[in-house]
C-alpha cells in the first residue's frame, strides 16, 4: 500500500526550511551591508539592498506548486537566491 503524503503540509514544511535558510542569508547580508556603510560604498549598499529585498520576497513569490506533485520533487525545489 503506497504512503499518502499531504502535499499541502509538505509544502508548508518546505517553505519553513526555505525561510530558515533565507533568514541566515539576510543576517549575513546585514553584516556586509554595515561594512559597506562604514566604507561609504553606496554602490555596494544598493546592491545588497536589492539582494535583501529579493530574499524577503521569496515566501510571496517562490512557487512550490507548479510541477511539484511528489515529495521528492518538492524537496528538490529550492530558490536560486539561496
Amino acid at each position: 500500500m503506497p504512503i499518502n503524503v499531504n502535499m499541502d503540509k509538505a509544502r508548508t514544511i518546505q517553505m519553513d526550511k526555505i525561510r530558515t535558510e533565507r533568514n541566515k542569508e539576510l543576517a549575513a547580508k546585514d553584516i556586509t551591508f554595515m561594512r559597506s556603510v562604514e566604507d561609504g560604498d553606496t554602490d555596494a549598499q544598493a546592491t545588497i539592498k536589492a539582494e535583501k529585498q529579493a530574499l524577503r520576497d521569496i515566501p510571496a513569490t517562490f512557487d512550490l506548486t507548479t510541477d511539484v506533485d511528489t515529495p521528492e520533487k518538492l524537496k528538490a525545489k529550492w530558490p536560486t537566491e539561496l
